[in-house]
């Protein structure tokens, strides 16, 4: 069994109303828009912690993120409903499993109003 779990971070930009998170972790260098799985490997969702000013926080996949204009898909949202602090552990994962290495993950934003909003997810990325 192959496994590595992660925390990323993210935090809105203050400025626009919508956005996809620049994403960072302990475990890599700098900042990513997406998260690509390896072939054959699984993507799982574990925990999310959203705090800051209201938003809505959207996980989406694509199926090929090489593709000149990827095609995002939403598969699971999140709604910070008024400033405060969401703290969500899960006893089933959102999975998604990549077959060609080209699939991948990112995290999009959605304010009314543009304000700071802050995310962590917790995210697996194995072979079960």
């Amino acid at each position: 069994m192959v496994s590595e779990l992660f925390t990323v971070y993210g935090k809105t930009d203050g400025t626009n109303t919508t956005g996809t998170f620049a994403l960072s972790s302990p475990i890599f260098k700098g900042t990513v828009t997406y998260i690509r799985i390896p072939k054959g490997m699984k993507a799982k969702i574990w925990g999310k912690r959203i705090s800051g000013e209201p938003a809505t926080i959207t996980v989406e996949m694509t199926r090929d993120v090489t593709a000149g204009t990827p095609e995002w898909s939403a598969i699971h949202t999140e709604v910070l409903s008024s400033a405060g602090e969401l703290d969500i552990e899960k006893r089933r994962p959102i999975i998604v499993e990549s077959r060609t290495g080209k699939e991948a993950i990112r995290i999009t934003w959605n304010q009314s109003t543009a304000a700071v909003t802050y995310v962590e997810f917790d995210i697996e990325i194995t072979d079960e």
